[in-house]
């Protein structure tokens, strides 16, 4: 039996093979870009990830504790990639206020306006917990109640801020790199303050605030608020807040703001000043009236770090503090702030 090739099978199917040749060769480059530009979004997704991943506490070195972050600039050596991570890593921000039952409804202000912008805003009485709870209807916000009554007159309010520190040490460390403390008469602009930060490292030892000096030490103006790194306060936790001998020694000064220098001086934590580029302040211990019209009280004149300046020059475009404001003026300043848009033309 014989066996004879059809040419015309032959024909078709060398028409075939010379058609898949072809289109092999003509998309593969094309299919090669696809892939590309498939797998490069995601090399740089991670690379992100790994740049942004937070340091915890507890696996931070001896020599990441011994930073200090006392100069008015803190320069990092990196190439510009890295610095573009560094901005658009946003800090985790707990902000705490002490205040009182009878000064509610400040907090409220507080809570309806800057308050919302922190990551975690809580205000701290002085006191054992209330038999009747807060209607939250009303005080929809998260209070801390420690100590007893007796450190709400001001002669201890020093016992006050300490046993506060105490308590987000205890209870925070982990979870935020950045401690805000402001009075309840205070108004922040938390971005300006996150723009700050994202220049500072919460793992170094630090703290920043409107700088005040006594005779012998520069302290943080308590009114315009003071922000203290992570590292700072496992420290401060670590060797004073949980050993109840030392913390007596850090109960000088019946001012809170200057006591707690003298404490953190203890561990060689010194304040560092927050003025811009331009040398302009950024947290203020009065308000934006009287900062901008130089109305400067005897204690701006006399205890301030630096000479204080008036018109528009008070004040840093990248303001973050602002204190003694009244509820009325909060609102006001918020409104303005947040809802008044200047029109492109």
């Amino acid at each position: 039996m014989s066996f004879r090739l059809n040419p015309r099978f032959l024909t078709h199917n060398h028409r075939f093979i010379i058609y898949c040749l072809l289109s092999l060769l003509i998309f593969q480059p094309i299919l090669f870009l696809i892939y590309l530009s498939l797998i490069t979004p995601l090399s740089s997704v991670e690379h992100c990830r790994t740049n942004n991943v937070r340091i915890n506490t507890n696996s931070l070195s001896d020599q990441l504790h011994s930073q200090n972050l006392n100069t008015d600039q803190h320069h990092i050596s990196a190439n510009t990639s890295d610095i573009s991570n560094i901005l658009q890593f946003s800090p985790r921000i707990l902000c705490w206020i002490p205040t009182t039952h009878e000064r509610l409804d400040r907090a409220l202000v507080i809570h309806e306006t800057w308050g919302k912008r922190c990551d975690r805003t809580i205000f701290i009485i002085g006191r054992h917990r209330a038999a009747k709870p807060l209607n939250r209807t009303i005080y929809p916000f998260s209070v801390a109640y420690i100590g007893d009554e007796k450190i709400e007159k001001y002669n201890r309010l020093s016992e006050k801020v300490l046993l506060s520190l105490l308590y987000l040490y205890k209870r925070y460390i982990n979870e935020f790199d950045w401690f805000l403390k402001a009075d309840d008469d205070t108004y922040v602009i938390i971005e300006n303050l996150r723009h700050f930060l994202r220049r500072k490292l919460s793992n170094s030892t630090g703290y920043f605030g409107f700088v005040a000096k006594t005779r012998d030490r520069p302290y943080p103006s308590g009114g315009a608020g003071y922000v203290l790194s992570q590292t700072t306060l496992l420290k401060l936790g670590e060797q004073i807040l949980t050993k109840p001998d030392k913390r007596k020694l850090c109960r000088d000064n019946e001012a809170e703001d200057v006591n707690l220098a003298y404490c953190l001086a203890r561990i060689n934590i010194s304040v560092a000043n927050t003025r811009d580029q331009n040398q302009l302040e950024t947290f203020h211990p009065m308000t934006f009236e009287e900062h901008f019209l130089g109305k400067f009280s005897r204690w701006v004149e006399t205890y301030s770090q630096f000479d204080q300046k008036k018109g528009e020059k008070c004040c840093s475009n990248f303001t973050i503090s602002f204190h003694g404001m009244v509820p009325r003026a909060m609102k006001l300043l918020h409104f303005l702030l947040y809802n008044i848009q200047i029109a492109q033309i």
